[in-house]
């Protein structure tokens, strides 16, 4: 494990204070990741480097971070342009080595070259984003499972989860995206919506945001279905509207009034925070997302940000924040612990 260096160091650093011995220091630890092996290791070239270019840009464009007990704002224009540039230089090596830190153990990901399928983990506390094939996202709570091909087959893409995902699926007509769980298949028409289902318990249920799909009970016969059709039996749900499986009675019924207030997370809203405390940013996202997110760590209220969240939804503002502030979260049934 590498020595970790000290935020006194880090912020010496970023002023321009440092040693000759100390800036070589903090050099030699940023290039002490550059052999380590991590997610990017598959990626080739081409792809490495359009990642580094989106995190870079990500971090010019969104977010400026300092910590309001600890660090002065210089106002100072001249000043203050420089000490961002080094600081957004800093965060780039600060995301990279917590990137990889958080994501080993939190989170499982296996290429099984012999079937030539992905299967995914979230062994974590937190939210874990993964990009598909065809462009689709899929948001997976914690202990949630997620395997899918490296590439979709012409007719059809076929993904298997368990547990609770949230999908936003790319529109193709002609190759259906098909969810085969635990006890249902969902068949979908170009849509964002949340599938929960596993084997530790006796419901299963489709709630859908945008667009449309069909949910159906799991038998031989629907797990060989890849066209879009509707079947006797199934049941086609639109936005705001759900399909509860009950294992009890083996029945699939829709819920015409559901409790949407869970589902306001995955809204994509529109946030700029202007240099607002952490102690001000929570009651906004409480209120835009209705939930309810609670501070752990007295010190993480005084911390400042500067960020444009446009078209972000609350995992991703999540995400956002734990890279450029590191702060961890924890979900406790309905309540988002920050730490």
């Amino acid at each position: 494990m590498k020595e970790h260096l000290s935020i006194e160091l880090l912020e010496r650093y970023i002023n321009g204070e440092c040693t000759d011995d100390e800036v070589a220091l903090v050099k030699q630890w940023y290039q002490s990741f550059e052999h380590d092996a991590d997610y990017t290791s598959n990626l080739n070239a081409s792809q490495q480097k359009e990642l580094e270019e989106k995190i870079y840009n990500s971090i010019l464009k969104n977010i400026d971070v300092v910590n309001s007990e600890e660090i002065p704002v210089i106002k100072k224009r001249g000043s203050w342009v420089y000490v961002s540039a080094v600081a957004a230089m800093l965060l780039i090596a600060l995301m990279i080595g917590l990137y990889r830190q958080t994501n080993k153990g939190n989170k499982k990901e296996v290429a099984d070259d012999q079937q030539n399928m992905v299967a995914i983990t979230n062994n974590s506390h937190r939210i874990y984003k993964s990009k598909l094939p065809d462009g689709s996202m899929v948001w997976l709570n914690p202990n949630s499972q997620l395997k899918y091909p490296k590439v979709f087959a012409a007719s059809s893409r076929m993904v298997f989860m368990s547990g609770e995902c949230f999908f936003e699926v790319t529109k193709n007509p002609d190759c259906p995206f098909i969810i085969n769980s635990h006890s249902i298949i969902t068949k979908v028409w170009g849509t964002s919506f949340r599938v929960r289902d596993n084997e530790q318990s006796n419901e299963a249920d489709v709630a859908v945001v945008t667009g449309k799909v069909s949910v159906s009970i799991k038998t031989k016969q629907s797990i060989n279905n890849t066209q879009l059709n509707i079947e006797n039996g199934d049941v086609m749900l639109y936005p705001h509207q759900k399909a509860i499986y009950s294992a009890h009675d083996h029945t699939l019924k829709p819920v015409i009034k559901s409790d949407e207030s869970t589902l306001k997370i995955w809204n994509h809203e529109d946030l700029l925070f202007d240099n607002k405390l952490v102690r001000d940013i929570i009651p906004a996202l409480n209120a835009r997302y209705k939930t309810h997110i609670v501070v752990a760590n007295e010190k993480l209220n005084h911390y400042m940000l500067n960020a444009d969240f446009t078209g972000f939804n609350l995992p991703d503002v999540l995400e956002a924040l734990n890279k450029s502030l590191s702060i961890d979260y924890e979900i406790k049934n309905n309540t988002i612990e920050l730490k």
